[in-house]
Parts: C-alpha cells; structure tokens; sequence
C-alpha cells in the first residue's frame, strides 16, 4: 500500500510576470489563504493565458491537440496533482483513465502541461498539502492586508523583515487577475 497525501483543490487565479521577467502560474485554494506561484516557460503560460481568456488559435496548440487526442481516443483526464517540489522542481502527474478502466493510471508530467491540460479537460487541479504548506504563501488574516502605506512608512518598512503579506503583494504586482475565474 502506498501513502496516501492530503491534496488540496486549487484554481488558477492567473498568469503574471516575475521580477526577474519569468513568467509564474499563481493556483490558489477556493479560501483565497494559501496561494502557490509556479514558475513556468513562457509558451506553458501563453496556452494557460489563452485558455482562461477563452482564445481559440488557428491551429491547435499543443495542449490543445494533446486534449483532442486523449477525446478522440475516449481517454478522460480526472485530475492533475502536484505532488512534490525538490531541487526548485516541481513534479506533477495526470490521472488518465482508459476506456473501460475502472482505476486511473497516473503519468508524470510537469506542472506548467498538467495545469495547461486540466483547464480544457475542466478538472481538478490538486497539490499536495505538504507542498502548499512549504511553498505556497499562506495568507491566515484579511485584517493583515493594510492600504497602502504612505511615504512616512516606508523608511520603517524597509527595516522589517518581509512577512507573507509583503512576500504576496510582491508576487501578485504584475499579475494579470482580473475578474474571479473558476477553471
């Protein structure tokens, strides 16, 4: 028997652009209190880009024809897990279950695909606990998130360590977020 992880479901809340200009997926939980950045290629966060906002290409891109392959061979992808993070790697696996299969069958694929594929499949997308927990950033209390400070404060701010809230304001400047999308 193999250990069994504790998932959490989370939603694609965009699609943003680093300080170094590396472009991250943010997924968030349905709380909106923890929030884990991916950092991915640029053509992943294009497809991820052009599936939230609804655009057809030309042509099928990748993901795109990957997703119509897996239909037209009546394969159903149930979910998408992200299950561990090492070496600044995240790893994640699809669940494809056969026709006529009763259990699905799980294939390694990196996150950046594996979210691609899960927003035109319309399922879940899960991450381990353990993995959100260490690498996500939780935001425990709404009443931390303050306006913004002005100009006084910022010689004070600058001497405090960052705390979660300033780690996640931090990520999310750049992100596009626009209206609430759920998958």
């Amino acid at each position: 028997m193999g250990i069994v992880m504790q998932m959490i479901e989370m939603m694609v809340e965009g699609i943003g652009i680093d300080p170094q200009s590396q472009p991250l997926v943010l997924l968030r939980d349905e709380e909106r209190k923890t929030f884990v950045p991916i950092w991915i290629g640029p053509p992943e966060a294009v497809s991820i880009q052009m599936e939230l906002d609804k655009k057809v290409p030309q042509r099928p891109m990748t993901h795109d024809l990957l997703t119509n392959i897996l239909n037209d061979l009546g394969i159903r992808l149930e979910k998408v897990t992200i299950n561990s993070f090492s070496d600044q790697v995240y790893y994640a696996s699809l669940h494809l279950l056969m026709p006529g299969a009763t259990q699905a069958q799980e294939v390694d694929a990196r996150p950046s695909d594996a979210i691609a594929l899960a927003l035109r499949a319309h399922c879940q997308i899960l991450v381990a606990q353990d993995v959100a927990e260490q690498h996500g950033i939780q935001i425990d209390e709404a009443s931390e998130i303050s306006e913004v400070p002005d100009e006084e404060d910022d010689e004070l701010e600058e001497a405090e360590e960052p705390g979660e809230i300033d780690k996640f304001m931090k990520l999310i400047d750049g992100l596009d977020l626009g209206e609430d999308r759920n998958r």
